[in-house]
């Protein structure tokens, strides 16, 4: 029996906070902890930029997916609810305001490290990372509901509590100055508002069992991609046993 779209949502929530590997897997508490070498933690900083380096267009296929070849007047309202998010992602600094892309702030958390541009445009990608990546875009790509649960429910809703945990180990044990984590610093400030807005669409597209099974499983698919991407760094660039 499906649930209430309040108490679904809040299951969502729920169980990608207990399950997603940012906060669960031993790469990253190695990373939390301090634990990892330099050039460790600079090769998962780069395996990362596979996705965070691209998430302005993994930001407009959201409201691509929303609607079909001739919109509804609820896919026009679904896509502007959606366009904050690609301006966050583009840059809000391309409507006024001061906040540039997040890739932007990626690029500059890399250079603090000591990643060079070139070495970081480089990358040569874990077919880990590759799997990640193609998983995530896939969701975003088959419709709203799989595209905001893929990404604003699995992801988005987890986000405060490891960016924060994140911005402080870089901080604590790498010595990076604040100025070089607003990449981090950026995802902590919009996490409600990613959640709130996923919410209230979820509240009129997740109603039925058949709606709820298909949200429930694209989070899944998602918190599995990134912990294939987290194991397969950890193999990579730390050792099996590691944790």
């Amino acid at each position: 029996m499906a649930l209430l779209p309040t108490e679904f949502a809040a299951s969502l929530l729920g169980e990608a906070r207990e399950t997603h590997p940012w906060l669960r897997h031993p790469l990253f508490h190695l990373i939390y902890d301090g634990k990892l070498r330099l050039g460790q933690l600079q090769n998962v900083i780069r395996q990362q930029g596979c996705f965070f380096l691209d998430t302005v267009r993994h930001a407009a296929w959201k409201i691509i997916s929303a609607g079909g070849y001739t919109p509804t007047l609820d896919d026009l309202e679904r896509q502007r609810a959606l366009i904050p998010l690609l301006v966050e992602e583009g840059g809000e600094d391309t409507v006024g305001g001061k906040r540039t892309a997040h890739a932007y702030l990626f690029v500059r958390l890399a250079e603090a490290l000591g990643i060079s541009r070139e070495a970081l445009f480089a990358t040569e990608y874990l077919p880990t990372t590759i799997i990640e990546k193609n998983e995530l875009f896939l969701l975003q790509r088959s419709s709203t509901l799989e595209a905001l649960c893929s990404g604003n429910i699995a992801t988005e809703s987890i986000n405060a509590i490891h960016c924060e945990r994140m911005a402080e180990a870089l901080g604590k044990h790498y010595g990076l100055p604040q100025s070089a984590l607003e990449f981090y610093h950026a995802h902590m400030e919009v996490e409600e508002d990613h959640r709130d807005r996923a919410v209230r669409i979820l509240e009129k597209l997740a109603v039925t069992d058949t709606e709820q099974a298909q949200a429930r499983l694209a989070m899944r698919r998602a918190i599995t991609a990134r912990r294939i991407a987290a194991d397969g760094m950890l193999a990579a660039f730390v050792g099996r046993d590691a944790g």
